[in-house]
């Protein structure tokens, strides 16, 4: 019998800086290229574009993938007032007489531990002591200690760019910034003030950044860059040499769910000279074709609360979304009631929940499209963008404490269709 309660975990924000679980039941039942040697100019294979590659070939046919950046739009920064350049660290007041232990274990010199001690480094305020680092000892300190004292830091929401630091994945700083318009400077900066957290870089400084800003343009510029996202834009290879049924059956899940909607678009690609792609967003369903790439509009906030993962996952298949998700016990509900566990590999439209190994509650949900690529909104907040990534990297984001699973889900009528072809001759 199954053990039902909502929960209320965040899922965090990667890019923004700026910051939800449903599920909890059973746990048993829950949820660079090598160099080219040129011996012929004329006759050598071009270099390989960085950022663009093919995906792996399967039922889904084949695909070509490019990472691009996103960053929110003007309209939506002009929303959020800059941060105080002074950077702060805040603690419950209840650490107080052992932060000394805990920052010199970090790595700080007892000076610095006895600086910031200091009152006119220390501020208590209720249930919370802030702390006010230097601007040049902050920018001093190692990338060890700095990774120690920001990972306790992250406990507290208080501390909203620990909590929720920018993310770089799968690459450098200077490459994650090179179509930017941040200086160099800037860019020196971040690197300097990275971290490491799991498999990614981490970056938490932002108010320290604004210290550089030469205009009130610049420090919004660099709020901006901050917001950076990374996305895949994937293109589905079709032409004579396509297996036309097979791709049309993986997107359809095999038999008459959406075929209809894809069969013609597909096959008059295929017979089609001189056009051999097609943009995936085409064969996403109309909710998640809308949302691909965008961010969510100040609208979104009119029910109280924003768009978060779970609400993503739950509404890829509805025309308009069904509001009611953002409630996660009604969420809880409709997977329970409507979804049925599956294991690896997973299909197109296959749910897939990040849980806590301990507790079985979900604290991030996306959507398998093909070859462990997936549909994700990483984060409750409105700087965090609907974008499609590789499962890998999404486990990077949520995965780094090395205490949860992934485990896939698969609505009950896809699962019953799936399973009625298999079992026609």
């Amino acid at each position: 019998m199954l053990l039902i309660k909502a929960v209320a975990t965040l899922c965090l924000a990667p890019a923004a800086g700026m910051g939800q679980s449903i599920l909890s039941a059973n746990p048993s039942v829950i949820l660079s290229q090598p160099p080219i040697t040129i011996t012929n100019l004329a006759t050598s294979a071009p270099a390989a574009l960085p950022g663009v590659f093919d995906a792996q070939s399967g039922p889904w046919g084949r695909m070509k993938c490019a990472y691009v950046y996103l960053e929110a739009p003007v309209s939506l920064i002009e929303e959020f007032p800059l941060p105080s350049p002074v950077p702060r660290w805040t603690f419950p007041s209840s650490s107080l007489y052992s932060l000394p232990a805990f920052l010199s274990k970090a790595g700080l010199s007892q000076s610095l531990v006895s600086t910031l001690l200091d009152p006119k480094h220390l501020i208590k305020e209720g249930a919370f002591v802030h702390l006010l680092p230097p601007l040049a000892e902050l920018e001093a300190m190692t990338p060890e200690t700095r990774a120690e004292i920001y990972s306790e830091l992250a406990k507290y929401p208080e501390n909203e760019y620990h909590s929720d630091p920018v993310l770089i994945i799968g690459t450098t700083v200077e490459e994650w910034y090179k179509g930017s318009k941040l200086r160099p400077e800037i860019v020196s900066k971040i690197s300097k003030l990275s971290y490491t957290r799991g498999e990614a870089t981490a970056f938490s400084d932002i108010p320290v950044l604004l210290n550089y800003a030469q205009s009130d343009s610049e420090a919004r510029a660099i709020f901006k860059a901050c917001t950076r996202t990374r996305t895949l834009m994937i293109r589905l290879k079709l032409d004579k040499d396509s297996n036309a049924e097979e791709v049309i059956k993986y997107w359809s899940f095999g038999t008459g769910i959406r075929r209809k909607d894809l069969e013609p678009l597909v096959r008059s690609i295929i017979e089609l000279d001189g056009v051999d792609d097609l943009g995936i967003v085409h064969i996403l369903p109309a909710l998640a074709r809308k949302l691909l790439y965008t961010y969510p509009g100040l609208d979104m906030a009119k029910h109280g609360i924003m768009p978060d993962c779970h609400w993503t996952s739950l509404n890829f298949f509805n025309y308009e979304p069904h509001e009611y998700l953002l409630d996660a016990r009604l969420a809880t509900s409709q997977v329970l009631e409507q979804f049925v566990p599956v294991d690896p590999p997973y299909q197109f439209a296959d749910v897939l929940f990040f849980l806590d190994n301990n507790t079985g509650d979900a604290f991030h949900s996306c959507v398998h499209l093909a070859d462990n690529i997936v549909y994700t909104k990483n984060g409750r907040n409105i700087l965090s963008p609907w974008v499609i990534m590789k499962l890998d990297d999404v486990k990077k984001i949520y995965l780094y404490k090395g205490n949860g699973r992934v485990q896939g889900f698969r609505r009950k009528d896809i699962a019953a269709e799936k399973k009625a072809a298999q079992d026609t001759p």
